[in-house]
């Protein structure tokens, strides 16, 4: 049966570019005060960077090594206010909101194989590959999820339910029209859906195959760090804290890691410690959905995720993908459709490299 693609008229100053919105800026208000700027609604920002209009402002925020980014922007009528209409590059800075195209940048190549698991009049949902982001965030924005599917199955109405951090591959839900956002989305955030996931990391001695544990922590995320700060039941309790992170975490094999299978040092992070010894193959089952939340708790349990460069320890940086990536998968996706009542289990199909 052929597939189906919803389409719909897509409004917005500037359209879409290959599948990525344009950007949407508040600017100041030039010669207003703090205390005034403070009072708007909503809220401006205070600092002008030293100018006086549209064109200046822009340079000076973004681009002040490279003026002519911005002036391409103005002469291909790419700066437009909330009605469509251009801005003017002498337009003064009045407080009001602009939509422009933001420049890319040399993004690092990423995978983009996304085989379709599911899909709907509604819904669409991926198997996303290792290393892809979801969605547009830092250093990447054409090489995403959600850039490279809203032009694959042409729908600019495209806009991801949930999120899997860049390292974790896995299924990945998509809302294919705008109305179907709110109910998808509102099925997350109740939390009427089950959703299990598999890891390889060290064996915990005590957990043998077929047994499981409960997690529970205290995970707190303070934005521009790249770890959570987790405290155990007990730490939190002595500080008078609850937990709010809550795993199921189920040994389903402990192996030894067959000869080869290993990437060479020279193709790896050279920070990266390469897995060694006892490993065991785990189903996580997240109770709650905290950022981090699976890596963490394996970490508490002494046995970080294999391939895992942000616990225990933050590592550097490297030019090129590691050679073996963080053995995390998130395998189902379990919920009854909020539209047709439909009772659906997604299932990746993919493997992690070192499962057995």
């Amino acid at each position: 049966m052929p597939r189906r693609v919803s389409r719909h008229e897509f409004v917005q100053p500037l359209p879409q570019r290959n599948g990525i919105d344009p950007v949407a800026l508040l600017l100041p208000l030039a010669g207003e005060d703090a205390t005034s700027a403070a009072a708007a609604q909503p809220p401006r920002p205070t600092e002008t960077f030293g100018a006086r209009t549209v064109f200046e402002y822009l340079v000076n925020r973004f681009y002040p090594h490279d003026p002519a980014i911005i002036a391409a922007r103005f002469e291909a009528h790419e700066v437009k206010d909330a009605t469509g209409a251009d801005v003017a590059p002498t337009a003064p800075l009045a407080g009001q909101k602009i939509w422009y195209y933001r420049e890319l940048g040399n993004e690092r190549k990423v995978p983009f194989d996304m085989p379709v698991l599911y899909e709907d009049e509604w819904v669409l949902a991926i198997d996303k590959p290792h290393f892809l982001p979801t969605t547009p965030n830092g250093s990447f924005v054409a090489h995403t999820a959600l850039a490279q599917l809203r032009v694959r199955e042409n729908n600019p109405d495209l806009i991801p339910i949930h999120r899997l951090d860049r390292p974790t591959a896995g299924v990945v839900l998509f809302a294919k029209t705008k109305d179907a956002r709110a109910p998808f989305q509102l099925m997350f955030q109740n939390r009427r859906v089950e959703k299990s996931y598999e890891a390889v990391a060290a064996a915990v001695p005590e957990l043998e195959p077929g047994a499981s544990v409960q997690v529970n922590t205290r995970i707190d995320k303070t934005h521009g760090q790249l770890q959570v700060r987790q405290l155990s039941q007990e730490e939190a309790s002595a500080q008078g804290l609850e937990t709010n992170a809550r795993s199921i975490v189920t040994c389903l094999k402990i192996f030894d890691l067959p000869a080869g299978i290993l990437p060479e040092r020279s193709t790896q992070n050279p920070a990266l410690p390469l897995p060694s010894g006892l490993m065991a193959h785990y189903k996580l089952d997240p109770i709650t959905g905290k950022t981090h939340q699976l890596r963490a708790h394996l970490w508490a349990l002494g046995a970080p995720i294999a391939g895992d460069v942000l616990y225990p320890y933050a590592l550097p940086i490297a030019d090129d993908e590691p050679a073996l990536p963080l053995q995390l998968l998130a395998r189902t996706v379990t919920f009854t459709h909020p539209i047709t009542g439909e009772d659906l289990t997604i299932t990746s199909q993919r493997k992690l490299a070192l499962a057995p």
